[in-house]
């Protein structure tokens, strides 16, 4: 096996556009993401032809991740980080940040450090990062927006005289190369126009400027063979308990954050998964349990609000006793309605009784990872969302969320058969309340 963590000394310093040209040039990879990002795995799918699996120690644990990696990982494994590397739940080495995750797998660290307005400072900015936790394995530098070769030799100069640390190459500066973004972060993969084009001149880039030999040198994992056939043994008690349920999962444009993890370890247990479009189908597949994962609701309200036989069909099954599991965008689509930026109200299938109502900014109140727990029943989840709840029903509110700080508050609109709010859970962390979930259905 092949592999190594491509992190960043912050956000926003090009780690996926290094992430994507390296996994497009150097081919056949296996992608992964660490933490709870749903959108970059989209680019990653889009340059390898591979689905690209989250690693997060919070919501999966460290046994959860260690059996994702080994069970998706080929021959070559690229994980690109999240944030800082060291950016984490707290500031504590444990924290579940990128370092943490590369001492977990043991895999090398290449750490990219931005190259602009900067001299022999880069090597100070390193020499911390190396320091700061010698049990990490920062085992290459890529300098990214640099402006001439020149520049590049003066940076390799220094970091390599006073770190040790050999430097792998640069990516030229080249606005060209940025992603757009909006309010959840960059424009998923499908959306990016010419992003042919981008990536195309991205891998041309990396192929004239960064080492790619020493790259897969650095890369060599050794005697792996016997840990993953251990941690493939995760989850082996619950192949086919739940054979012959049938699961819909809402999937278009406007619901489509899903980590392949959970959809997976479904299918493990003999679930099966209908997918259905909220947006394009007439009505529901025949099934027990509808899933509304998150995604861009907000962007096709109209459209949402226009397809009444789906809301009709799902109505349907919530009066008749089907289950229903919503996150998020999910949750959203479920309430009675939302009201735009513009001050436009959309109502949508009413099940939950709240409305909803988007804003210009992160909710960082209900940011981030949170413990949860239902009916006696805990779980892992994380939340991420620009929208509020405006209006509360009389609905029972069944989640508790609590966070390390102390902070805690309910949410999960509920009743016996439907189940919908903001956290995005991950099954891994929140096997209890799956359990719980599937075994009401069957009846257990």
């Amino acid at each position: 096996m092949k592999g190594f963590l491509l992190a960043g000394v912050s956000s926003g310093v090009g780690k996926t556009t290094i992430s994507v040209g390296l996994m497009k040039i150097l081919g056949d990879i296996s992608p992964f993401k660490s933490g709870p990002d749903y959108i970059d795995p989209t680019f990653h799918q889009f340059v390898t032809g591979k689905k690209s699996y989250n690693l997060d120690l919070f919501l999966m644990g460290e046994a959860g991740v260690k059996y994702s990696f080994y069970k998706h990982a080929g021959e070559f494994s690229i994980i690109e980080g999240a944030m800082g590397l060291y950016d984490g739940i707290d500031n504590s080495l444990d924290n579940y940040s990128a370092a943490h995750l590369s001492r977990v797998l043991e895999l090398p660290v290449i750490l990219i450090v931005d190259g602009e307005k900067k001299g022999t400072s880069i090597a100070a900015q390193i020499l911390g990062y190396q320091r700061f936790d010698s049990r990490v394995n920062i085992a290459g530098i890529i300098i990214n927006k640099v402006s001439s070769v020149k520049t590049y030799n003066l940076y390799r100069e220094a970091i390599e005289k006073y770190t040790g640390i050999p430097c792998l190459g640069y990516l030229k500066k080249d606005s060209f190369f940025d992603i757009e973004s909006r309010h959840l972060g960059l424009l998923q993969a499908e959306e990016v126009e010419n992003l042919n084009d981008k990536v195309d001149s991205i891998v041309r880039s990396i192929g004239e400027t960064i080492d790619l030999d020493a790259i897969k040198k650095i890369s060599q994992l050794e005697n792996r063979k016997e840990k993953k056939l251990l941690e493939l043994s995760l989850f082996h008690e619950y192949s086919h308990r739940y054979q012959g349920l049938k699961v819909g999962v809402a999937k278009d444009r406007a619901f489509s954050f899903y980590y392949g993890d959970n959809l997976e370890l479904l299918e493990k247990m003999g679930v099966e998964l209908i997918e259905f479009s909220p947006m394009e189908d007439r009505k529901i597949p025949h099934v027990d349990l509808l899933y509304f994962g998150g995604g861009y609701p907000e962007n096709y309200l109209k459209e949402l609000n226009s397809n009444k036989s789906m809301i009709e069909s799902v109505m349907d099954f919530y009066q008749s006793g089907g289950t229903i599991l919503g996150e998020c965008g999910g949750f959203m689509y479920l309430s009675e309605g939302v009201e735009t930026l513009e001050g436009e109200y959309v109502e949508l299938c009413g099940i939950a009784d709240c409305k909803i109502k988007m804003g210009k900014s992160l909710d960082i109140s209900r940011f981030g990872y949170v413990n949860l727990s239902m009916d006696g029943k805990s779980g892992k989840a994380h939340e991420f969302h620009y929208s509020k709840i405006t209006a509360v029903g009389k609905k029972e509110l069944k989640y508790l969320l609590t966070k390390a700080d102390g902070r805690e508050w309910k949410c999960g609109y509920s009743d016996k058969n439907f189940i919908a709010g903001y956290p995005h859970l991950h099954f891994f962390g929140s096997m209890e309340i799956l359990e719980n979930l599937l075994g009401k259905i069957k009846g257990e």
